[in-house]
């Protein structure tokens, strides 16, 4: 996603110029495929320089400190394996297969038409949503629902898990930006919202609850272990503690942008050098986990299926959480998008070639 591009287009949004908005955004949708894009889900990547770390941890930072991560080289991973060898079938998924999120026995997948479909363990679509306006590549789930959020009008849609129904329909005080940009716990989501003016709104039920100020940089949302968790392009993953309300910045590793919560931990894709930093949420201490060794243009981050798995441009990685190495990597065709997984399936995204590869679990040893 060209994020540069983020303010004209909601400044398009405001004052009316809906066929000049709808231009800009699909050219800001189309940059996800191109080589040379900003931070997002197809992002451009960077040359990693060898810099010193100071130590990580939970303690708040002083604004006027500059963290310097370390770039790490390619980690231990085992031989690449193909579609073919894992038993992928790989489906046909129009106009933009992105972002996908477990949802108890499924994976919901964003543009998709009409706007987010569910897929089973055996590749079938058991349901479909139809959103109103332009849903971003952003999903979330908690139990029974997963929520959508959409521009054109700027809403957020609350659905039911299992058939897709809107159950509900929140308009949102601001456009959300794209990509890994809502969270969700319990029964309130979180949804980061206009590059202009960043917050965090929170929505309970059927309407805007709160809006929580945004820490500079933000880039996407998670919910989870009483907090939210914020990545920013100051290379830090900022905590909101829901009780205290005060945040604390974490130090990780280059360029973090996707994350999940589960196993006891936050773990945080670094697209700097395509490294995993996993964040103990009681402590605030953080372990840096050597992966591809090479900066991420686009991919995602995700738990599930019993494992956490890392999908790059052109990889999909499995992490085993307790030992934090790398079991298994899978080679779909080169390409941004996403990465889910339930008990029984892996459903890895492809927006570069309109497809979706769904792989049984688990993978062959």
């Amino acid at each position: 996603m060209a994020t540069g591009a983020l303010p004209w287009i909601i400044e398009g949004m405001r004052v009316g110029r809906p066929a000049v908005t709808l231009l800009l955004l699909a050219g800001v949708l189309l940059g996800c495929a191109e080589g040379d894009r900003a931070e997002g889900s197809g992002s451009t990547t960077e040359t990693p320089s060898q810099t010193p770390s100071e130590t990580s941890g939970g303690s708040e930072t002083d604004d006027e400190t500059t963290y310097e991560p370390t770039y790490l080289e390619a980690g231990d991973l085992p031989r690449r394996l193909s579609l073919e060898e894992v038993g992928a079938r790989t489906l046909p998924a129009r106009p933009f297969a992105d972002f996908a999120v477990t949802a108890g026995d499924g994976v919901w997948l964003s543009g998709v038409a009409p706007g987010a479909v569910r897929y089973a363990a055996d590749g079938t679509v058991t349901a479909r949503a139809r959103i109103p306006g332009e849903v971003v590549q952003a999903l979330a789930a908690s139990p029974g629902s997963v929520w959508v959020p959409s521009l054109n009008p700027s809403a957020l849609f609350r659905l039911d898990a299992a058939t897709g129904e809107v159950l509900a329909r929140v308009p949102l005080p601001g456009s959300p930006l794209a990509e890994g940009v809502v969270g969700a716990a319990g029964d309130r989501a979180y949804v980061l919202v206009d590059p202009l003016e960043p917050r965090i709104v929170v929505v309970e039920g059927d309407a805007v609850a709160d809006e929580i100020e945004a820490p500079a940089g933000a880039v996407a949302v998670r919910a989870g272990f009483g907090s939210l968790w914020v990545p920013t392009s100051e290379h830090a993953v900022e905590r909101y503690d829901f009780r205290s309300q005060e945040w604390t910045s974490i130090p990780v590793g280059p360029r973090p942008r996707f994350l999940d919560v589960g196993f006891g931990a936050v773990w945080v894709m670094n697209q700097g050098d395509g490294s995993v930093s996993r964040i103990d949420p009681r402590t605030g201490e953080t372990e840096q986990l050597a992966m591809g060794g090479v900066a991420i243009g686009g991919g995602d981050l995700t738990v599930g299926g019993g494992a956490v798995w890392l999908r790059t441009d052109s990889l999909v990685i499995r992490i085993d959480p307790r030992t934090r190495r790398a079991t298994h990597v899978v080679a779909p065709p080169p390409g941004s998008a996403s990465a889910a997984a339930t008990d029984d399936f892996l459903l890895i995204s492809n927006h570069d070639h309109n497809a979706v590869h769904v792989v049984g679990l688990p993978l062959p040893r």
